[in-house]
């Protein structure tokens, strides 16, 4: 992992000890990795989740562990806490990219998939099919073949998958329901044919 400045998203935040956060960032160059960084910073310094931020890290002498010297948010997604759908939605894809990290080859794609997919889900309608989009694509660049099996095997849903994959957010048709299941079906593909680790 480079040690900075480098451009990252933050999709995990969660309490290390009594003085540090430790955050999950996903950046371009090899994937996921996690750090460490003061929990009581202020303003600008202080990681939101969802945040795309540069940063730059330092490694103590003797120690394994990474911390955060310099942190700068470049954008912050405000958005989705203001949607608990979205809310629900960007931790869900948080969570699935934390447990199933890209290798270095696919680290580019997977951070520009979910850097487009949060800020869709921050700032346009349904949050739902932006999952599903985002799934489908993260599936897809791995050279999973999640065309020609998981949607082979829809059946007549195959017609409302499409309609998802291939319109808008802004020009969704399929009802909230429908894209619920498929995602869920999705995900079940994913864990039978993949082995992802659902969250």
């Amino acid at each position: 992992m480079p040690t900075g400045p480098f451009r990252c998203l933050v999709l995990g935040r969660e309490p290390s000890g009594e003085s540090h956060l430790l955050l999950s960032l996903l950046e371009p160059e090899e994937g996921v990795h996690p750090c460490l960084i003061r929990a009581n910073r202020k303003g600008d310094g202080r990681p939101d989740l969802f945040d795309e931020a540069e940063v730059s890290l330092e490694r103590p002498r003797g120690g394994s562990n990474r911390f955060v010297r310099d942190y700068r948010v470049v954008r912050r997604q405000t958005g989705i806490g203001r949607s608990p759908q979205a809310l629900e939605r960007a931790s869900r894809l948080g969570n699935l990219v934390r447990r199933n990290p890209p290798p270095p080859e696919s680290a580019a794609v997977a951070f520009r998939i979910v850097q487009e997919t949060l800020s869709a889900m921050a700032s346009r309608p349904r949050p739902d099919s932006a999952y599903l989009k985002a799934l489908w694509l993260l599936l897809k660049d791995g050279g999973w073949p999640v065309e020609a099996d998981w949607l082979g095997r829809l059946g007549a849903r195959a017609t409302d998958a499409a309609a998802v994959l291939a319109a808008p957010l802004d020009a969704q048709a399929v009802e909230a329901a429908a894209v619920a299941a498929l995602s869920q079906d999705l995900e079940r593909w994913a864990a039978g044919e993949v082995h992802y680790v659902l969250p």
